[in-house]
């Protein structure tokens, strides 16, 4: 169970983290955390509402370096991304996440290929066509208090910001030559 932090606690590592090192044997430190969570970005055509709410869970995603625990509401709060992004995308505030990404699929706004965690996505986009069924079922768990072990909230970042930059167009840079 958790506990109300120490104040001398406040800015050291969550112990958490010290034990899952041991388990995974992957070492986290602060400085490259940070560095890994900046390069996750979302592209300049993301409206500006997506993109700070995104900013705002790459912050949470930091800040689970110092309480871990906060990897459940940083997962959560990547499935709200979505689903906002879903919306604005298909300018349809009435549809729920399942029915958003089921037409996401049938407008071919995802692809397998364009989500880094897939090394060999095949070309009937079988990850994208579970999302329908796998997103809703792990934001709806999140939400009504069955949480997560979350061993990586950075994969979380990671697949939110690949799914949300294949729903907007990059703008094209202009060149006068």
């Amino acid at each position: 169970m958790n506990s109300f932090k120490e104040f001398d606690e406040i800015l050291s590592i969550d112990k958490q983290h010290l034990f899952m090192m041991k388990l995974g044997g992957k070492t986290i430190e602060l400085e490259s955390y940070h560095r890994e969570i900046a390069h996750i970005k979302l592209h300049s055509g993301v409206p500006q509402t997506i993109n700070g709410q995104f900013n705002i869970a790459r912050n949470m995603a930091l800040y689970t370096f110092f309480f871990y625990s906060l990897g459940s509401e940083v997962q959560l709060k990547t499935y709200t991304i979505i689903e906002h992004a879903l919306r604005i995308k298909a300018n349809r505030q009435d549809l729920m996440l399942r029915q958003l990404l089921i037409k996401a699929n049938q407008k071919n706004w995802l692809c397998d290929a364009r989500f880094r965690h897939i090394k060999e996505p095949d070309l009937d986009n079988h990850y994208c066509g579970s999302l329908p069924k796998v997103l809703p079922q792990l934001r709806n768990e999140s939400a009504h208090g069955v949480p997560p072990l979350v061993w990586d909230c950075v994969g979380h970042i990671e697949k939110c910001a690949d799914l949300v930059n294949q729903l907007f167009v990059v703008p094209r840079k202009i060149s006068c030559h």
